[in-house]
């Protein structure tokens, strides 16, 4: 890592994640290496976080408890977190109209701290360096409804969030049983992903549960996705934590 990089940012250092060459390396990777890209970046992200407080001590209204689905399960073979979003239960003009929009932000926000806890977590527990996750979008259900224009210009600021506050963070994403309307859903909302997040997009076909296993073990899938993890009750959806 550039020292002169680190020098740059002394002052602002403190009040980061963390402050490791892994961790800095991510935003001079995310602006190719230009350096006073990859500071303004950190800078704004630094400011970012500061607005939005300790969103994992954050009290989530109760309607975003209940109704915003998804969740961390398991780890993949390289031992990185997995989390699964399921895109069919959700109401976006439902949320909308019972929840704020910054607050929706404010939960995805929250999401991935505890995602990027996980990856801390785990690299401890591995004595490696994990530093991305994987992510399934269990798209079956999708439909015209998800298509309603404010859900969508949410959805792309929670994306913009992602790509300016946790870059190089996302190891793949499968898109699992995707309706014929998929294709029109996500050109809704790909201008809001990089180019390199984009190459990480996987739409899988029918034979989408042997390919999930191949990167994730079955004893770390839930039954509902083809592997043979279970709630403690047998929920074959793992409710508990999806």
């Amino acid at each position: 890592l550039s020292p002169q990089f680190r020098e740059k940012l002394q002052d602002v250092l403190p009040s980061l994640p963390s402050q490791d060459d892994y961790f800095l390396l991510k935003w001079l990777r995310a602006r190719s290496f230009d350096l006073p890209k990859a500071e303004a970046m950190l800078r704004k992200v630094r400011g970012a976080r500061c607005s939005w407080g300790t969103p994992l001590g954050w009290d989530r209204p109760g309607v975003i408890r209940k109704y915003m689905s998804g969740g961390l399960c398991g780890y993949d073979r390289e031992g990185s977190p997995v989390r699964y979003e399921i895109i069919g239960p959700l109401d976006g003009k439902g949320l909308l109209f019972s929840a704020s929009k910054q607050d929706l932000i404010k939960n995805k926000f929250r999401d991935c701290e505890l995602l990027r806890q996980a990856c801390e977590q785990q690299s401890e527990k591995l004595g490696k360096k994990i530093e991305m996750v994987t992510m399934v979008y269990d798209c079956e259900g999708l439909g015209l409804k998800h298509l309603w224009k404010p859900a969508v210009d949410t959805y792309g600021e929670i994306l913009s969030m992602f790509e300016e506050n946790y870059p190089e963070s996302l190891k793949r994403l499968f898109i699992v049983k995707a309706p014929k309307l998929f294709p029109v859903a996500y050109n809704l909302v790909k201008h809001f992903l990089s180019e390199d997040t984009r190459k990480k997009v996987v739409v899988l076909g029918s034979n989408w549960k042997e390919v999930l296993q191949k990167y994730i073990d079955p004893a770390q899938i839930p039954v509902e996705y083809g592997g043979t993890l279970t709630d403690p009750d047998g929920d074959p959806k793992c409710s508990s934590k999806v």
